[in-house]
């Protein structure tokens, strides 16, 4: 009987540290993915933030949340697609919830992608990784997308 209190101690103890490894390696696969960067999302009409990360993948912007299993991102915005419409200073209330002390960026999204999300999202983010995503955003080529003739 000795050995079922072993075996249920280290069974618990499995369950509780692959998870937090897999969570550890899926970082360190991310970051080396390269452009990764501290990134909380939300719609525009939800109050509640996601913390996550987000990285650059050619013409998309993906996002994951943090703690997450998925190697998947959850959310992709196509930059043909999306422009920014505002960025401000989180508000008082907003830093407690957040990264640091982050700038929110408001993206619309018009995408007809099914993995794409479409209207007004809101990324709060440190202020030189805002500086990058809008000037992403602005570098689109011209040959592409809305500013095709």
């Amino acid at each position: 009987m000795e050995w079922l209190v072993e075996v249920v101690g280290l069974t618990i103890l499995l369950a509780l540290i692959v998870p937090l490894l897999w969570l550890y390696l899926r970082r360190r696969w991310l970051s080396r993915q390269g452009g990764i960067f501290d990134c909380a999302m939300r719609p525009v009409e939800h109050t509640e933030w996601a913390l996550g990360l987000a990285r650059y993948e050619g013409e998309h912007l993906e996002w994951y949340r943090a703690l997450s299993l998925s190697l998947r991102p959850k959310v992709r915005f196509r930059r043909t697609a999306t422009s920014a419409v505002e960025q401000r200073e989180a508000e008082y209330g907003e830093v407690e919830s957040l990264y640091g002390n982050p700038r929110v960026v408001r993206l619309s999204s018009s995408s007809r992608v099914p993995r794409d999300p479409a209207g007004d999202w809101e990324l709060a983010m440190a202020p030189e990784s805002s500086t990058g995503l809008l000037s992403w955003l602005e570098a689109a080529p011209p040959s592409v997308g809305r500013f095709r003739q």
